[in-house]
């Protein structure tokens, strides 16, 4: 095991799920697999780490809407599992989240010592459903993982992060720390007592979306929670998160290869009325997403836009929207900024992807030896 002697740098995108919403747990209970697609979003936490006796952080606060504040708040506690473990249970520590996945590191890898994270940058909207919380603690996997020069895998880490998240009493799903693959696109399935299926996905060409944070308020616990307890006894909701979330997953998967964007866009409404129908009356004042639905429906947006639909636990946290192009994009922004002051609009670009292994063999060509 080796280790830095200096600071590392490191970046983790939010986690935006483009679809398939809640399958994740679904596929758990063994009814059904469960399908979902993801992406890193363009923002994200930036941090620098060192070795450090002790486990120190400090990040940047947010404000009562989840923007950065500029305030900052620090942790320090002696590196040990009872310490990291008490952290990481305490509901009224801040910290938690990174205090569990410190103890997760600690456990499973043996580390002789903690580290001194510093949140330098954020621009992730948090507590909107797209993943802050998962962002965090995949950046304190990353960061022992640079500073000890671990040699982990992004399947390892991921594992590390969720055990951390979970190990806080946090409901968390096994999405959310796909956005330690950045910007690609990421199909994942999930089945009862299997390891996660992780598949990158290499578009054709550029889609260009955006993402609304809608100033609102949901209860991510009170909808998994509504959600959970009525699965196993509703027909409709288990079709709804098994075989209608497949068929949508399946098509939107070859629109997103393909780089449909009209057809990913249709998609996306098409899947937010199942939704609507099949799965929010499950979870009535949580769901009935006022917020979400007055913006799909504003009608000087339609003109720009393919389709949009709700992100993550749904709610009146975020919305998602397939862009015409990269100019109607920033007309629907300015629309919805004009028109809706406390919500803040955010860029979203699903770039072209080339799998490694054509680039290899293009670089390759005329390389003989």
């Amino acid at each position: 095991m080796g280790k830095k002697t200096g600071a590392v740098e490191l970046f983790v995108p939010g986690r935006l799920c483009l679809f398939g919403e809640h399958s994740d747990w679904a596929g758990e209970y063994g009814l059904h697999r469960g399908f979902c697609l993801v992406i890193g979003t363009d923002q994200g936490i930036s941090a620098t780490g060192a070795r450090d006796k002790a486990f120190h952080v400090e990040t940047l606060l947010p404000d009562r809407l989840g923007r950065p504040s500029g305030r900052t708040r620090q942790m320090s506690c002696q590196w040990d599992e009872q310490t990291l473990r008490t952290a990481a249970k305490d509901q009224d520590e801040f910290f938690r989240y990174c205090a569990g996945v410190a103890y997760q590191m600690l456990r499973e890898c043996g580390l002789d010592g903690g580290i001194n994270l510093q949140i330098t940058a954020m621009d992730l909207p948090l507590r909107k459903g797209v993943s802050s919380s998962a962002a965090v603690c995949i950046l304190v996997a990353k960061a022992f993982d640079a500073v000890y020069e671990l040699g982990l895998f992004p399947h390892e880490l991921m594992e590390l992060a969720y055990l951390g998240e979970k190990l806080t009493g946090s409901q968390c799903g096994r999405m959310d720390q796909a956005c330690i693959y950045g910007k690609t696109p990421v199909l994942l399935t999930f089945h009862k007592s299997t390891s996660v299926r992780l598949e990158p996905v290499f578009p054709k060409r550029q889609i260009d979306m955006f993402f609304v944070d809608l100033a609102g308020q949901k209860d991510t616990v009170k909808i998994l929670g509504d959600l959970q307890g009525a699965y196993l006894q509703n027909a409709e909701l288990q079709d709804a998160l098994g075989p209608h979330n497949e068929r949508i997953i399946r098509a939107a998967y070859r629109a997103l290869t393909s780089g449909e964007a009209e057809a990913l866009g249709e998609l996306m409404s098409e899947a937010q009325n199942n939704f609507d129908k099949l799965i929010a009356p499950n979870s009535p004042q949580q769901l009935a997403s006022p917020l979400l639905h007055e913006l799909l429906r504003f009608e000087p947006i339609a003109q720009h836009v393919y389709g949009g639909k709700g992100v993550g636990s749904q709610g009146d946290g975020t919305a998602q929207f397939v862009a015409r192009s990269a100019a109607d994009r920033e007309a629907a922004m300015a629309k919805i900024s004009e028109a809706f002051p406390q919500m803040r609009c955010f860029p979203l670009t699903i770039t072209q992807g080339i799998p490694a292994t054509v680039d290899m063999l293009n670089h390759n060509k005329g390389h003989s030896t």
